[in-house]
């Protein structure tokens, strides 16, 4: 939860009738996670060192099935959740994220999102993230009602530890499965008939 959020809420307790409403306050930390100097730096070095990159099997399209082959590129050359850490700024993971987040952005409308002012306690916020628009908030509700915001989001470097965990499938689809996870109710949907 973001200081913002919870400076709303402790106003709120406290019986401000001034602070501003929940929906405000997601809707502006949206706003300055989509448009800041941190995010465009980032998207910027990733679009340059894209050409290089594509050098690991060419052809790079941005189409779902190509989430496949980004998928065994990590595998070949990453060998576990230390070894990714290690090499978390180098071009062939960082590009590698920017071309996941970018299939996402062109295939199901999501947009990029940096943390301009991330917190030292949450190594979280100083990585990029790929979300759904806030105009679609709507369209998402956590089933337990706790989070306000609960449109999927994705880190792709935390997708990447998905690929290297204990118990991981040796197979390929594990990217592009992240992709249903937009649909309005989807995931939730999914697991509960799971």
């Amino acid at each position: 939860m973001s200081d913002e959020i919870r400076e709303y809420e402790d106003a709120a307790a406290d019986g401000d009738d001034g602070a501003d409403d929940e929906h405000a306050v997601a809707e502006r930390i949206d706003r300055a996670h989509a448009d800041n100097p941190r995010l465009s730096a980032w998207l910027d070095e990733q679009r340059e060192g894209f050409a290089d990159w594509s050098r690991h099997g060419g052809g790079w399209d941005f189409d779902e099935r190509s989430l496949d082959r980004v998928e065994a590129l990590v595998r070949e050359h990453v060998t576990s959740a230390d070894d990714l850490f290690a090499r978390e700024h180098t071009p062939l993971v960082q590009v590698a994220c920017w071309y996941v987040g970018e299939v996402h952005n062109r295939s199901r409308g999501t947009g990029w999102r940096l943390d301009p002012d991330p917190a030292e306690s949450h190594p979280w916020s100083r990585r990029p993230y790929v979300i759904v628009p806030f105009d679609r908030l709507d369209e998402y509700r956590d089933p337990e009602g706790i989070d306000y915001d609960a449109r999927p989001l994705h880190h792709p470097l935390s997708s990447f530890l998905g690929l290297l965990g204990e118990g991981a499938a040796a197979g390929t689809g594990a990217l592009r499965a992240e992709l249903d996870d937009y649909a309005p109710g989807g995931a939730d949907e999914e697991r509960d008939q799971g």
